[in-house]
């Protein structure tokens, strides 16, 4: 028999129905979860109507139910009282939360539990064995809407396109800040590009600083921001122009939207960790530290969405979603965008160490580790999912530089409402 033939409710290794209970207070609920999965042959042997008499049924029942699929908002014992329970005295039973409020907080509060997955609510049947094909790796009943579309060779990484470094990226990269005349050198370089410098006006004019309309030239503009910020500005409309193709709200928070606002974070970090020596460079490093998904999603943009948009079921990381889709990843495809490009090693160094795990924190650079909070903040920020691995290098890199505790608190909404006003945004 082949494995496409096996229904989602049968495990496929001994062709034995997985054993449900179901722990909703919401009759209809229960009723809509019971229909869903036996019309998969999934066997639903309890249905418990709030927390506690789950726990009652597992104590008499545990060696024969494979998975718990639980409210997160009941009477008595709530789900996430329950979980807590369960996964001390029930490791292996594998718990996929069920919840109608998906704000960032219940979220984090959810999957700080390290559950298997999440439905919201309204459930519906294609939710349902969306989730559950996932947490049982049956990624052949996964709907081409929410898989990635499996390329069983992978991609040949010297066939991607890699788009030229636009020549006044480069030579701002390039360009010392320090030396004399330097805002006439910087302007020179810059003045040619047309669409640029009208980029550099649009923000030097925008309410963020305060000067609408007034600045009118080049040079008046650096003048204003500074010519560190004016690099910064060429850099990122430089990194526009290679995505400005990618159309979407799943490119646009990724893509686009996400590299800035780490970019930010990862500059406004530099205060309170002490570490003050990386200002000057740290705005370029974090956005472009994830130039190879952005020259994948260019290469392959249906497919890229695809995975990005897997990843946001929390499962598995989007490095480990590429690497199962292309047969590479977008650390490996960023190392070789900047060896096209013939950036300095710091950047290519950067790129290796994107993904390090707790246990390397103490032997990256402080790039390393700024960059990479400040991108775990950033999704926390955009309420997307973070593993509990990521929630533990969260922790950890805070209190490598022992900072205060405040400073996690000054990285939360009110500052995320506050910088998505910045004109970079723009």
């Amino acid at each position: 028999m082949g494995k496409e033939k096996i229904s989602l409710g049968v495990n496929v290794n001994n062709f034995i129905p997985y054993n449900v209970l179901i722990v909703d207070d919401s009759r209809m609920d229960q009723m809509l979860l019971r229909q869903y999965l036996q019309s998969e042959m999934f066997n639903v042997t309890h249905v418990a109507e709030n927390g506690q008499h789950a726990i009652d049924i597992l104590k008499d029942y545990n060696q024969s139910i494979d998975i718990i699929c639980i409210d997160y908002d009941m009477p008595i014992k709530n789900g996430v009282e329950t979980l807590k329970e369960i996964k001390a005295d029930y490791p292996d039973i594998a718990t996929i939360m069920i919840t109608s409020h998906p704000n960032k907080e219940v979220i984090n509060e959810i999957f700080k539990l390290k559950v298997n997955s999440l439905i919201v609510k309204p459930i519906t049947k294609t939710q349902v064995i969306e989730k559950f094909a996932l947490v049982l790796g049956r990624k052949d009943l996964i709907s081409k809407s929410v898989i990635a579309y499996k390329n069983t060779v992978g991609i040949d990484i010297n066939d991607l396109k890699i788009p030229p470094v636009p020549s006044v990226m480069l030579k701002v990269l390039q360009f010392d800040t320090s030396t004399s005349g330097g805002s006439s050198e910087l302007e020179k370089i810059i003045n040619p590009d047309r669409a640029l410098s009208l980029d550099i006006l649009k923000i030097a004019n925008s309410s963020f600083y305060g000067r609408s309309g007034s600045i009118k030239s080049l040079k008046d503009a650096i003048t204003l921001l500074g010519m560190k910020t004016v690099k910064n500005l060429v850099i990122l409309q430089s990194k526009k122009q290679f995505s400005n193709t990618l159309i979407g709200s799943v490119f646009k928070r990724y893509i686009n939207e996400l590299p800035i606002l780490s970019s930010l974070v990862s500059f406004d970090l530099t205060g309170p960790l002490n570490v003050k020596k990386l200002r000057d460079e740290i705005f370029t490093f974090s956005l472009l530290r994830k130039i190879g998904a952005t020259i994948l999603a260019m290469n392959f943009s249906k497919r890229y969405q695809e995975v990005l948009r897997l990843s946001e079921y929390g499962t598995k990381s989007i490095i480990t979603i590429e690497k199962e889709e292309f047969n590479t990843d977008s650390i490996e495809v960023g190392i070789k965008v900047f060896r096209h490009w013939g950036m300095p090693d710091p950047f290519l160094e950067l790129i290796r160490n994107q993904n390090f795990s707790i246990d390397e924190l103490a032997s990256v650079s402080d790039m390393d580790r700024v960059t990479r909070l400040a991108d775990i903040i950033s999704r926390k920020l955009h309420g997307l999912l973070v593993s509990p691995e990521e929630e533990e290098l969260y922790t950890g890199v805070f209190t490598f530089y022992e900072a205060k505790p405040e400073t996690k608190d000054a990285f939360g909404p009110d500052y995320f409402e506050n910088i998505k006003e910045h004109p970079y945004f723009m």
